[in-house]
Order: C-alpha cells, then sequence, then structure tokens
C-alpha cells in the first residue's frame, strides 16, 4: 500500500521547487557538498530528497563530497569557466550545535568567495555570540551566498544578522515523495527516541510505564544495519584507488546513493513496528507524513520539530504536537483508529 498524504506531500515539493527554480537556473552546472556520512537516517532522508530534485530539474551533479573528502582543487576543477552553483546539503547543523559541520560551511564559503552557494534549508541554531558574529563575517565576505532556512525563528535569526538572500523552504526530502507501507505493525506503540546532543530529555523511560497494557517498543535510528556496514567497508577500501580515477566523486556518488537508500530503508522498517509512532525527531516526523503514518511529536531540544511543525505540517491530521509523555500517549490513542 502506498502511504502519505498525496496532497501535503505535493503541496511541499510545489513550495520548494517555487523557491528553488530561480536560484538554480536549467542551464546551470551544479555540485553538491556534504554528503551526510553518518547512519542518522534522517540526513540521508535529506540526501535522497535533493538527489530526487535534482533528477527531476535534470541536473546532473559534477562533483559532491562529504566533510572529510572535500577537495578544494578539484572542486575548482569541476567548476570550471561555466556558470556553477554550489550546493550546500541541508538539515538540521547550521550554527553551534554540529560545530564541525558549521566549521565545513564556512571553509566552503571561505574557499570559494564570489561564486554562487545555496545553502539547501536548514534550521539555525547559534548559543554563543563569538560564533554567530563568525558566521555573519564569512557570510559577507563571500558575497554571493543564499540561505533557506526550515522555519520562521531560522529566517528572523539569518535577516537580523546575516549580509545574504535568505528565503523560507520546506525540507528536501519531501522530493522522496510517498512511501510504500509493507509491513504490519507488530506494536501498539512505537517510540522513536533521540539519544544524541539534541535530546530534550529521557522521555522513553517513563513510556513503558505510562502506556499501561500498550505494547511498545523504543529505539533510535543511529545504529547501521549490515547492508551499510558492508557498503561502507568498500567506500573505505576503495579510497586509494578512487583518489586516482575518481577525483570528483561521481563513481562514488552512486555507492552514496545506495547507502542513503539503505538507511532509509531501516527507517522505513523501524516506523513500521507500531501502529503509532512517537518520536522527538524531525525526520521521523517527515518519514511517518510520507508513509501516511500516524505520529505523536515531542520537541528536541531547542525547539527545530515545534518550529517546522508549525511552518508546514500543522494542517496534517495524522500527526499531533504534544508537550509531555502523557500528552503523546493520549495523543496516539486519538489517531489510532
Amino acid at each position: 500500500m502506498i502511504g502519505g498524504n498525496l496532497n501535503i506531500i505535493q503541496e511541499l515539493q510545489r513550495k520548494a521547487s517555487s523557491v528553488l527554480a530561480s536560484l538554480v537556473p536549467d542551464d546551470v552546472q551544479v555540485v553538491i557538498l556534504d554528503y551526510p556520512n553518518n547512519p542518522n537516517v534522517g540526513d540521508n532522508l535529506i540526501w535522497l530528497g535533493e538527489i530526487s530534485y535534482l533528477r527531476y530539474r535534470g541536473l546532473q551533479p559534477r562533483y559532491v563530497c562529504d566533510s572529510e573528502n572535500y577537495n578544494k582543487s578539484s572542486l575548482v576543477h569541476s567548476l570550471g569557466a561555466e556558470k556553477s552553483v554550489i550546493l550546500l546539503h541541508g538539515g538540521g547543523n547550521f550554527g553551534t550545535v554540529w560545530p564541525e559541520l558549521q566549521d565545513f560551511r564556512e571553509k566552503v564559503l571561505m574557499d570559494f568567495r564570489g561564486v554562487p552557494i545555496i545553502q539547501l534549508p536548514q534550521s539555525l541554531h547559534f548559543d554563543d555570540p563569538a560564533k554567530l558574529k563568525r558566521a555573519a563575517e564569512v557570510i559577507r565576505k563571500h558575497g554571493n551566498f543564499t540561505l533557506l532556512t526550515r522555519d520562521k525563528p531560522s529566517f528572523e535569526l539569518a535577516r537580523l544578522n546575516f549580509d545574504c538572500d535568505v528565503f523560507m523552504c520546506p525540507d528536501m526530502a519531501f522530493f522522496i515523495g510517498p512511501v510504500s507501507l509493507g509491513k504490519s505493525p507488530q506494536y501498539d506503540r512505537f517510540a522513536l527516541c533521540r539519544t544524541d546532543r539534541e535530546m530534550k530529555s529521557n522521555w522513553h523511560l517513563s513510556l513503558e510505564a505510562l502506556a499501561g497494557k500498550l505494547s511498545v517498543n523504543v529505539a533510535d535510528w543511529l545504529e547501521p544495519g549490515m547492508v551499510e556496514r558492508v557498503l561502507h567497508r568498500i567506500e573505505q577500501h576503495t579510497a586509494p584507488l578512487r583518489r586516482q580515477f575518481d577525483q570528483d566523486n561521481l563513481v562514488l556518488l552512486r555507492l552514496w546513493n545506495i547507502l542513503a537508500q539503505a538507511r532509509m530503508a531501516r527507517g522505513v522498517a523501524l516506523l513500521q513496528r507500531g501502529r503509532v509512532v512517537i518520536t522527538d525527531r524531525l525526520h521521523a516526523h517527515i518519514l511517518s507524513v510520507l508513509l501516511g503514518k500516524p505520529h505523536a511529536l515531542i520537541d528536541n531540544s531547542y525547539g527545530k520539530i515545534r518550529n517546522y511543525y508549525h511552518a508546514w505540517t500543522e494542517a496534517y491530521s495524522g500527526s499531533r504536537l504534544v508537550t509531555s509523555v502523557e500528552a503523546a500517549l493520549r495523543a496516539a490513542d486519538e489517531l489510532d483508529t
């Protein structure tokens, strides 16, 4: 059975396409940087949506990289003298929560001043004024940066502090489209709970006790499966050869796309465990919409889920935003039809 609410999926695709159409012309050459080479399903959903969008537009990346194998000279060669745009992978890492990725982003801006760079949709969070000031200075010196934000607070923060064009845009994962529902649920409730630095609290610890007679399964989606481990080993073992014959990483791109699909499949299998999902991960929300899976949402540590929900998906009838485990269980009961 095909899941997902086609109306909201198509509407968010339309809104994102409207923003991107004028920023990425049909005759431009594109590169895309910062492949999420990690087992987090959400990051890989964004990547698959970005690749799906580029395919829809008939745009083939001329260079890709992750933050580890970025090579300035290879990228210079790929850009050539033609009209080009550098795309930066979207997500929720613009700011101080994931500093290693912010450092990479700022390095690219410093390396390619004046070259059009588009930051695909991001959530912003800075808890250090000095680092916010540094990001603003890097953006100012670059001079040709466009920032797409996924929510209103991020948009306002960017407009207030950054000297660049800023637009609101839905998350790119919606370009995946509706996703098939395969297996029947094994549990009444499945809780996908953050275990990383964006975790707000250990709310899942009280879930089973409060759920009463309902069966509950709890997991996160950061642990890679066997297929992912094998593909990652292939990537590692072929690195010396690829450095000789695949300097643009376009052969590697095929492997990365297969790896991202495997991570998405693992995420789908997890969410299908329960009749209703309870989660504090934004992309568990987005994937649940693509699946047509009813779900209750608890916010992360800095309001990312709440802000995105109010910006784009509040009208979706299959989800509820709540502030406690008790409220999540009540909402799940209401959605369990």
